[in-house]
């Protein structure tokens, strides 16, 4: 059912249509001015990251339409036994956005790219929503590069069939009419980006004026339309991907919010029936984004699965 906020969001577009702003790249990282930015050539495109600590490494992925901030709570406490990675995909927070299509396989090569890019011949991959569907994805398809599995709240391959919150499902319910879910994403607001944060956790006076602008600052960096749109489009192809949960052989913890409104906990529970080497845990009272709504329950489950 097409929700009637999102209808108002299409008329409005030529009253709030803005172009992109330049992509500048910060010299600090606000929410943790210890981390030092860094960037990697990915043949050809800057990629922006962060780094911090030493031992194994830890590489952090992010999900569809996100950055590295959604990390904040993890980066510093798993920084203190690992080397942890966080870093923005292509077309997300302060890497480059290539007008290219965005397929899954793009995105797993990516991370597989960027791995190499910054000498990580092995890692731990923790991925929440589509970071975590790439991050399974790199498991089967190169499991020599992945040591175990952490995925929090992540896609299952028939992503356009199990998707539940009501954006996502107005994007699906419209995605073959000519040109309108670019319409829609092209004309994003504050408010319409307030909205969907507020999807993403349980408690919504969480998504303060301070998290809305810092998402919202990035939402509107010239390019980011059509990497949203690119990868919403290209969504489907994810369901070919489907035998590969099956081939994954890695330890793995599945972590999932129990109020997710986006994936309800019986994706998780369906992913954790397919992996077989897999174990899940329900976070009570937490959203689509559990390691930033409840952190410290998120991080103590992360750190007993990694010590095993």
């Amino acid at each position: 059912m097409i929700s009637i906020r999102w209808i108002l969001s299409v008329l409005s577009i030529p009253f709030l249509w803005r172009p992109g702003t330049p992509l500048v790249r910060p010299n600090r990282i606000d929410w943790n001015p210890s981390l030092s930015p860094q960037t990697v050539q990915i043949k050809g495109r800057t990629i922006f990251y962060v780094v911090k600590g030493e031992g194994k490494p830890l590489l952090l992925i992010h999900g569809y339409g996100a950055g590295i901030w959604v990390w904040e709570k993890q980066i510093e406490i798993l920084s203190h036994s690992y080397r942890v990675y966080a870093l923005d995909l292509i077309g997300y927070g302060f890497s480059d956005r290539p007008k290219i299509d965005y397929t899954a396989e793009v995105y797993i090569h990516f991370v597989r790219d960027f791995m190499d890019g910054v000498g990580m011949k092995r890692a731990t991959l923790i991925g929440n929503s589509m970071g975590g569907g790439i991050a399974w994805a790199m498991a089967a398809l190169f499991p020599e590069r992945v040591e175990k599995l952490i995925l929090i709240n992540c896609i299952p391959p028939d992503i356009l069939d199990q998707v539940r919150n009501d954006s996502f499902r107005t994007l699906v319910a419209i995605k073959d009419i000519f040109l309108l879910p670019y319409l829609i994403i092209a004309g994003r607001s504050s408010n319409s980006v307030k909205l969907i944060l507020q999807e993403c956790v349980s408690d919504i006076k969480l998504i303060t004026p301070e998290i809305l602008n810092r998402q919202y600052q990035l939402s509107k960096i010239k390019g980011t339309t059509w990497v949203l749109y690119s990868t919403f489009k290209n969504a489907g192809g994810a369901s070919k991907l489907k035998d590969c949960l099956s081939q994954i052989h890695q330890p793995t913890l599945l972590i999932w919010g129990e109020k997710d409104l986006i994936f309800p906990p019986s994706v998780g529970e369906g992913l954790h029936r397919i992996i077989k080497n897999s174990k899940i845990q329900i976070i009570k009272g937490s959203g689509h984004i559990p390691m930033w709504e409840t952190p410290e329950e998120v991080n103590q489950v992360i750190l007993d699965f990694l010590k095993e």
